[in-house]
């Protein structure tokens, strides 16, 4: 909302209804799964783009994504438990892209495999190192609460639906060991039937 105002003070019409109008199908769509406890894959990742899209236009030309979804999969069909991947999103914008400056990019990927499906948040920040190293020393006790209650909803789905849904960050590091981003790979098997 601030991000709006400020659009709008500086007589950045177009771009502030732009900004209203993604903000407000956000919005939208998180009340309208909140309360559920599985959507489709669609419906994630549909949420997803219009997160990634909104902060895009936050940020303007610090970060740019992209989404890619294996033609082979029905996203409609495939439930999920709800908002497992923003928070990952948001992790990557906040605490890797941001402090980079210039040149962020973001890879959601949505991969089928044997049996499962394969989730894919990939960035070129800052790595999650150097991210507990730009922080506080009273906010590096603080856990993502969205990582941690993510972690809770796979764990819970794997007991409910048998699904042995996995997590798994990489620290990404060129030849000499330098970070070059996060990547986070939410692999969620399907169901038996």
């Amino acid at each position: 909302l601030n991000s709006i105002k400020s659009l709008i003070q500086q007589h950045e019409e177009e771009k502030s209804v732009n900004y209203l109008t993604t903000f407000s199908k956000l919005i939208r769509t998180l009340f309208n799964n909140a309360e559920k406890k599985e959507i489709s894959l669609y419906d994630e990742i549909e949420t997803c783009k219009l997160y990634l899209q909104l902060e895009a236009m936050r940020f303007d030309t610090r970060f740019s994504y992209d989404v890619h979804v294996d033609e082979n999969l029905d996203l409609k069909s495939f439930e999920v438990p709800a908002l497992i991947i923003q928070p990952f999103i948001e992790n990557a914008i906040w605490h890797g892209i941001v402090p980079k400056g210039e040149g962020g990019h973001i890879d959601l990927s949505v991969i089928r495999k044997v049996n499962s499906v394969e989730i894919i948040i990939d960035d070129n920040g800052i790595g999650r190192e150097a991210s507990k190293q730009n922080k506080s020393a009273s906010t590096l006790m603080h856990n993502s609460k969205g990582v941690n209650l993510t972690q809770s909803r796979l764990e819970l789905d794997n007991l409910l639906r048998q699904r042995q849904a996995q997590l798994e960050i990489t620290d990404k590091k060129d030849e000499q060991g330098l970070a070059t981003g996060t990547k986070v790979i939410i692999a969620i098997n399907e169901e038996l039937s």
